[in-house]
């Protein structure tokens, strides 16, 4: 046998299978952290997909309601509150956290805000009515300005990796 061909056939040397151990353990982590980041970024976009369920019910449920002719949108008045929803993994949404431990559930604060700016009481303290809410709805009829109700629900929650809420929030105006 000649050197030439001794050294083909020397095998691995350990150096090599230690850079080749490194560079396979380095893919490993890699995508490990790519399905780490992936799990987080899904989980935050479905809750935050929740929360918008929410929002939209209890807006829908609202201007279900209508907005009375007169006084305008009285019937709105007193509905600003807050209250909390769970939301459990199976998809129910209940108004209390559930009683067995084994039941997963997200806290889902929803803060509910009717502007009605002919009903001076329901304008916080401090806020500016926007000059659109005050305006005649029909041209050349004095009478109807300000019968615009403006309806706001926030949805809020907290994620275990961040400090601060989340927040969805969606908004609608009524008229009679």
């Amino acid at each position: 046998m000649t050197s030439q061909q001794k050294r083909q056939s020397r095998g691995v040397t350990l150096l090599e299978v230690v850079v080749a151990m490194a560079v396979l353990m380095l893919g490993i982590a890699t995508a490990m952290l790519v399905v780490t980041q992936t799990s987080y970024a899904n989980r935050r976009s479905l809750t935050a997909t929740q929360a918008q369920l929410i929002a939209e019910q209890a807006l829908e449920n609202i201007t279900q309601m209508g907005c009375s002719l007169d006084p305008p949108c009285i019937n709105l008045v007193g509905l600003d509150g807050t209250f909390t929803v769970f939301q459990t993994t199976a998809g129910e949404t209940r108004n209390v956290a559930p009683a067995d431990p084994d039941v997963v559930a997200r806290e889902f604060e929803v803060v509910v805000d009717v502007d009605v700016p002919s009903q001076p009481a329901t304008i916080e303290p401090g806020s500016i009515v926007p000059a659109n809410l005050t305006r005649n709805l029909v041209v050349g009829e004095p009478d109807t300005a300000g019968n615009i109700a403006h309806v706001r629900v926030t949805v809020s929650w907290r994620e275990q990796e961040r400090s601060d809420r989340q927040v969805v929030m969606l908004q609608t105006r009524m008229a009679p």
